[in-house]
């Protein structure tokens, strides 16, 4: 069955359509061995005004699909009547990943099974993963004025906002449009602590950019219709839409302390705190889960919450089967948080 979708001969084609209209392209990358033609498929929402450009980008990393369901979401309902500047989507980044559900490029002997998200802006001569990243680089990315890159995890559930540690003004400003974003947690890394990732790339264009980390295969009760008033924060600051964003009285900023759990030893996972621990504090010593032999029914592991004060950055909420090595929960040391009130200099230009 043959694609109609149209090529995207050129980078100027993207938003080169008429206004309240909607259309999808397909970015070429390269001719797999299989025959079949890789592209990148992108849609385009273009607004009945001018305006700025916002991308919303998601599976980077093949298993973090809760990102494509929210921007098929959020595509759908936009009202383009009433919309200045125009939305780029790109609901599966990388197209090979996704057919696996592995965060790497496939799993097989035929792929070269990297991170896309370390190699942007990528290269037209390298490995599969760097040529996605760079037919994005291309075409996309450098069309942005904003960028909301989803990212999650296969069987777990996360929600936290996760900002570069930069002390510049600019990055300062940046950290202002992460806010945007509204979760309770917002957690400041070290500077610039991976290179080659797609935001990372797009900030040195001048692109405002936030990592949303959040989504999963389970999640409490209303968090679609919470991810789709998280992008409207957006379209709302960036002047695309009208109104004032729907934001926090106050957000819990941490830094210094992060803990990445993984599972130890593979077998039967046993949470004991459900999704409702997603985005709470919990106290130290809590205990979270266990991981069960299933041949012998020994207790091969126990997770315990490693702070006093433990924020559940993401969650690993529901019964099944582990390998070592799996994510299991990132937390938060709320001790060294800060509370910061509602964030009031909402307005950016472009």
């Amino acid at each position: 069955m043959t694609d109609p979708t149209p090529i995207l001969k050129a980078p100027g084609e993207l938003l080169d359509i008429d206004k309240a209209t909607r259309a999808q392209f397909r970015i070429p990358v390269a001719r797999r061995a299989s025959g079949e033609d890789l592209a990148i498929r992108v849609h385009v929402a273009k607004g009945a005004s001018d305006g700025p450009t916002l991308g919303l980008v998601a599976a980077v990393h093949g298993d973090a699909v809760f990102g494509s369901h929210i921007i098929r979401l959020a595509m759908e309902r936009l009202d383009l009547d009433n919309l200045r500047g125009a939305v780029v989507a790109v609901p599966v980044a990388n197209p090979v990943a996704f057919e696996s559900g592995t965060r790497t490029t496939g799993q097989g002997w035929n792929t070269d099974m990297n991170n896309m998200n370390r190699v942007f802006p990528g290269s037209a001569e390298g490995w599969i993963s760097q040529q996605m990243a760079a037919a994005l680089s291309e075409n996309v990315i450098g069309q942005l004025n904003a960028l909301l890159d989803y990212h999650c995890g296969a069987n777990t559930s996360i929600d936290y906002t996760l900002i570069d540690g930069d002390k510049t003004r600019d990055a300062q400003r940046n950290v202002d449009f992460n806010r945007l974003m509204g979760t309770d947690f917002i957690y400041t890394h070290d500077v610039n602590p991976f290179s080659g990732t797609i935001t990372g790339y797009a900030r040195s264009l001048g692109v405002h950019c936030v990592v949303a980390e959040q989504g999963g295969n389970l999640l409490p009760p209303g968090f679609d219709e919470l991810s789709l008033t998280r992008i409207d924060n957006f379209l709302k600051a960036l002047g695309m839409i009208d109104g004032e964003p729907v934001l926090p009285d106050t957000q819990l900023v941490m830094s210094g302390g992060r803990t990445l759990q993984r599972i130890r030893h593979g077998g039967l996972f046993y949470p004991e705190v459900g999704i409702e621990a997603l985005a709470t504090i919990v106290p130290g010593g809590t205990v979270l889960s266990r991981v069960v032999d299933p041949h012998s029914f020994e207790v091969l592991q126990e997770i315990r919450a490693p702070y006093e004060k433990s924020a559940i950055f993401q969650t690993r909420p529901a019964f099944g089967q582990v390998n070592p090595g799996d994510y299991a929960y990132i937390i938060g040391d709320a001790t060294r948080a800060t509370e910061i009130d509602r964030l009031t200099n909402w307005r950016f230009d472009t």
